[in-house]
C-alpha cells in the first residue's frame, strides 16, 4: 500500500468524557451548597460560581473542538497523489531514480490490490521484454490498472513502453532513459528494448495493480 496514510490525533479519549462528568459533579455540588446556606450567602456564591461555570464551559467547548479536528484524516501533501501518474490514461515517462513518484496513495474509482517485484534481462539487438506472469488480459481494460516503475541496475539506458498482450503491439509512445515510470490500463503492460547489440541490461521492476472500487 501506499506509505502516506492519513493519520489521527493520539489524545485520550477519556479526556471528553471525563470534563463532563466532573461538569456534572461540580454543578450537583452547588446546587446542595445554595440549598445549605442562607439567602444572601447563596446569592453572592452564586454570582461567584457563575462565571467559575462559563470559564469551564469554555474550556469544555474548546476541548470539544479539539477532539474533532484531531480525529479527522489529515489531508497534507503526504495524503496527495502524484499527477504523474495521469488520469486515466496511459502514461510512459523517464527520469532519474530519485525522482520517481511515490506510489498512489488514492485513484478515482479504484482501490489497491495487490503489487510485486521482478528483474526483467534485455538482450540487445533483439524484441521486446516483458516481465513473466505479469497480471496483464486481453479484454476487461478497465477491470483493473497498474502503477509500475523502474530501473535498469547499471544505469544503462533502455526504451520503455507499453504494449498489449499476447501480440506486444505499443498501444503507447516510448520514452528511453536509465529509470522512469509507467501507468496503464488493464490491457497493456510494460516492455524494455535495447538497440546496443552487444549489451545486456537487467531491469529492476516494481508494481501495483488497483481494482475498480465496489
Amino acid at each position: 500500500m501506499p506509505d502516506s496514510a492519513p493519520q489521527v490525533g493520539t489524545h485520550p479519549r477519556w479526556l471528553l468524557p471525563a470534563a463532563v462528568f466532573g461538569t456534572l459533579v461540580a454543578g450537583a455540588g452547588l446546587v446542595w451548597l445554595l440549598v445549605s446556606v442562607g439567602l444572601d450567602r447563596a446569592d453572592k456564591i452564586s454570582s461567584v460560581t457563575a462565571v467559575a461555570l462559563s470559564l469551564l464551559l469554555a474550556i469544555i467547548s474548546g476541548l470539544g473542538w479539539l477532539h474533532l479536528h484531531r480525529a479527522a484524516p489529515t489531508t497534507g501533501p503526504a495524503a496527495t497523489t502524484d499527477p504523474r501518474w495521469g488520469s486515466g490514461d496511459v502514461v510512459t515517462e523517464t527520469g532519474r531514480r530519485d525522482e520517481l513518484p511515490n506510489w498512489p496513495a488514492g485513484y478515482p474509482g479504484y482501490r489497491y490490490a495487490d503489487e510485486g517485484t521482478a528483474s526483467v534481462r534485455v538482450f540487445g539487438g533483439q524484441g521486446p521484454a516483458v516481465v513473466n506472469g505479469f497480471p496483464v488480459t486481453m479484454n476487461g481494460c478497465d477491470h483493473q490498472r497498474f502503477f509500475v516503475r523502474w530501473r535498469t541496475l547499471g544505469g544503462q539506458r533502455v526504451s520503455a513502453e507499453v504494449v498489449s498482450t499476447p501480440d506486444l503491439i505499443s498501444i503507447a509512445n516510448a520514452a528511453e532513459g536509465n529509470a522512469g515510470w509507467i501507468a496503464s490500463h488493464g490491457c497493456g503492460q510494460p516492455c524494455w528494448t535495447n538497440a546496443a547489440v552487444s549489451q545486456i541490461v537487467d531491469v529492476y521492476v516494481s508494481w501495483q495493480r488497483w481494482v475498480p472500487e465496489a
